[in-house]
């Protein structure tokens, strides 16, 4: 997506396809799948009926597919669809599967030398290509038993004790292996670009074989190739697999995460580098360090070509003026993720548009109520004797003037009322001064919400109320 964008944007005019490989065979049911049988196993994607959470009449690989292009046009991201079961039945690569199996020898010689078992003849008298999904029971568990050039048409023996023929270019129910089927489609659809996992860009690997494919067999040429190292879950050793059901979907990674940050996440990472996704603390650190980058070019700070086309490939609104994520967490921290009063109170420090709101606000909510419950803070409702008796006699006596202030001048604005409470401190070297500050700030938030530290201090009366703040500050 990004090449192509970025290409577009040159002027460029660039075709962006994704092949779906519906025609594949069901290997395995995901550990997070119900309503598929094991009996559908052998099956192409499109002739599995659909799990339980799909519609009558809907296959496995439709259903998935759906999915995933929903999510996808979330984010803008549109490319031409290709799938894999109407391309091999409607007969699109029929010439193709005739020149793989015309050539199929050559194939099995260009296999093994990739590999380090010794060729073997008879296995190489024997070798087919191609996968035959029975016109019995439509599973791929056959064997080819012949095949005849001139005809085009294949023999086969079913393990399920079927047998029966197939013609090229007769309705044939047949799918090329990966290490052809690949090579294949790049000269078919002339794919001048293509990234691809690490697994299949080792020494040896999926790749070498189908550049050497394509060059011998389909006379074509490989595409401009990006190896791409795996996405992880924090947490876990393994990569994210969907068989394995460890799986964080784009529909769930967007509750919590902007499009442009999902961008930026992918981004900022080299294609060979492996990353985690995070929905712990580091959802925080994400999202700051992309709204530092964002202020830099609002302000004109940030100069650095390479931040500049980065943050330009994720879409990013350079005009609109978003709430910190960050911010908005920590007020729906202090309100019990009351999304409604938390907008209030940003409206009241600053005119944002509901668009902008309705970016950040709930995304922040779905974080605190699935993944950051321990972040939400509870006010006290009495004051506690204990936690003042642990304040130092000069803490105490700042927190009486705190509370005289609040009962004595409600109009102070909040900037106002933060200048109030730093002068609270009497230093005047810094460093002294940082140091009292922050034994003040320490009591204020264990005397109101029981802990260390908190929202800045006007958002705490805010939410708390002048009147219970000064309640709690009384002793």
């Amino acid at each position: 997506y990004f090449v192509t964008k970025a290409l577009t944007d040159l002027g460029g005019d660039a075709r962006f396809i994704l092949s779906w490989d519906d025609y594949d065979r069901l290997r395995k049911i995901p550990a997070n799948v119900a309503g598929v049988s094991e009996h559908e196993i052998g099956l192409p994607y499109t002739k599995v009926p659909g799990p339980e959470k799909a519609e009558a009449g809907v296959s496995y690989g439709a259903y998935f597919e759906g999915l995933f292009i929903e999510d996808l046009a979330k984010l803008g991201i549109k490319p031409e669809y290709i799938y894999e079961t109407h391309q091999y039945e409607s007969g699109a690569y029929d010439q193709q599967l005739k020149k793989a199996l015309s050539h199929r020898h050559e194939i099995y010689d260009i296999l093994a030398r990739f590999r380090t078992e010794a060729a073997d003849e008879k296995e190489r008298e024997n070798y087919y290509p191609i996968s035959l999904y029975c016109d019995t029971c439509g599973h791929d568990s056959t064997s080819i038993t012949d095949y005849d050039e001139t005809t085009g048409t294949l023999s086969y023996t079913c393990k399920f004790g079927h047998q029966g023929q197939q013609q090229i270019g007769a309705g044939q129910k047949v799918k090329l292996h990966w290490k052809i089927d690949w090579p294949m489609r790049w000269q078919y659809e002339q794919v001048a670009f293509e990234p691809g996992g690490k697994d299949h860009s080792s020494k040896n690997g999926s790749f070498d074989v189908a550049s050497a494919v394509v060059r011998e067999i389909f006379g074509g040429q490989p595409p401009l190739y990006e190896p791409y190292d795996f996405v992880n879950i924090k947490g876990q050793t393994k990569k994210m697999s969907s068989s394995a059901g460890n799986i964080i979907t784009l529909s769930e990674l967007l509750q919590i995460y902007t499009p442009e940050l999902v961008f930026y996440l992918y981004a900022k990472y080299l294609p060979k580098a492996q990353f985690d996704l995070g929905l712990d603390e580091d959802v925080l650190r994400n999202y700051a360090e992309f709204e530092r980058k964002v202020s830099g070019i609002k302000e004109k700070t940030e100069t650095d070509e390479t931040i500049l086309q980065m943050v330009k490939l994720t879409g990013a609104d350079l005009q609109e003026c978003y709430p910190a994520f960050g911010h908005v967490v920590s007020i729906l921290s202090l309100t019990g993720n009351d999304q409604e009063l938390t907008a209030k109170l940003l409206r009241k420090e600053q005119e944002y548009s509901d668009e902008a709101l309705q970016h950040i606000l709930p995304r922040a909510a779905y974080w605190i109520e699935n993944d950051a419950q321990s972040r939400l803070l509870k006010v006290r409702e009495t004051p506690d004797a204990t936690a003042y008796g642990q304040l130092a006699p000069v803490v105490k006596e700042q927190v009486a003037r705190l509370r005289k202030s609040l009962l004595e001048q409600p109009q102070l604005k909040d900037q106002e009322l933060m200048q109030a409470v730093y002068d609270l401190t009497p230093a005047v070297a810094k460093a002294e001064k940082r140091q009292e500050q922050r034994e003040l700030f320490k009591g204020i938030y264990q005397l109101t919400i029981g802990q260390d530290g908190g929202p800045r201090i006007p958002l705490l009366v805010e939410v708390v109320g002048r009147e219970q703040m000064a309640a709690l500050l009384d002793f």
